[in-house]
């Protein structure tokens, strides 16, 4: 249940973030898919991206036809991380602090309504996580207030595809490390955590009604839908979003043509870093891959 936590709130928490962006990257055309094959440039077999919802369970993808087909054909599974408990472990200092106990971050007042946020959709007092760092009190809210069905007879579908990848005996790869996404989160400065969890108390209803109906869209394959609603919504430091997930795909993409060149690969990671200019079907194009819509 930890692994599934960590991926809820680490979905939520970009999601989050990438709604509060008003500046629209450019937008391309996009077909509804949450599937795509990855051939050409002298691939010899085909490569397979999937966006997924880290709130969203197993059973969606029982309920996608195909997608088991395209999974057996390929010899690695690839995720944002390898999802295993020595990952976990490597991240959990980042979200204390020594320094900045939030007693001492925010005021009287503002500690108040935190912890009566927090109370209302966890099981935790403010107080007994003093030494935290904000963003983790955001991602423990975050976790409460985002719709999910996963369960331990329902594993999220990074955590179940990697599974079933090592039934297979495929190769498990990750693009990056937890650790590396556990620093980008807790190692934002105090000031901008601050902020960040200041906005989220004060804008508990949008958020929750948001993430409502990104998880909708979702379902429908929607990934439109999702363009528009990442783009519409309150102002966010574009840097801040950046980070998220313009930076990574970046960095994902020097990473993806190695790793098909050697074998097909099914690639799994959320399905916000599939869009956009910057998003991996279109930084597939531009290398020269044919990436085509698979209806499931």
């Amino acid at each position: 249940m930890k692994k599934a936590f960590l991926f809820v709130c680490l979905f939520s928490l970009i999601i989050n973030q990438a709604c509060k962006q008003t500046k629209r990257n450019q937008i391309f055309p996009l077909e509804n898919s949450l599937l795509w094959e990855i051939s050409g440039k002298g691939l010899k077999s085909p490569s397979y991206l999937f966006g997924t919802n880290h709130l969203v369970g197993k059973k969606f993808a029982d309920s996608l036809s195909g997608i088991g087909e395209k999974f057996n054909m390929c010899k690695a599974i690839a995720g944002e991380f390898v999802i295993d408990t020595a990952a976990l472990h490597k991240a959990n200092p980042n979200m204390l602090s020594t320094y900045y106990p939030l007693s001492k971050i925010f005021t009287p007042v503002e500690f108040a309504s935190i912890d009566r946020n927090l109370k209302q959709f966890s099981h935790f007092r403010l107080i007994d996580l003093n030494s935290a760092k904000p963003m983790f009190i955001e991602l423990l809210i975050l976790n409460g207030i985002a719709p999910k069905t996963i369960s331990p007879v329902n594993p999220g579908l990074d955590e179940y595809f990697q599974d079933e990848g090592k039934k297979h005996g495929y190769k498990v790869i990750g693009l990056e490390t937890l650790e590396f996404q556990s620093s980008l989160l807790f190692n934002t400065p105090i000031d901008i955590q601050k902020k960040n969890l200041l906005f989220l108390t004060e804008n508990m209803d949008s958020t929750r009604k948001n993430l409502i109906l990104l998880t909708r869209l979702y379902k429908e394959q929607d990934l439109r839908g999702i363009d528009r609603l990442i783009s519409t919504l309150e102002e966010y430091s574009p840097e801040e979003s950046d980070k998220m997930l313009k930076d990574r795909n970046l960095k994902w993409i020097d990473e993806i043509p190695k790793i098909i060149h050697k074998q097909p690969t099914f690639i799994a990671v959320g399905v916000a870093h599939l869009i956009r200019e910057y998003g991996l079907i279109n930084q597939l194009r531009l290398k020269g891959y044919t990436v085509k819509p698979l209806k499931i």
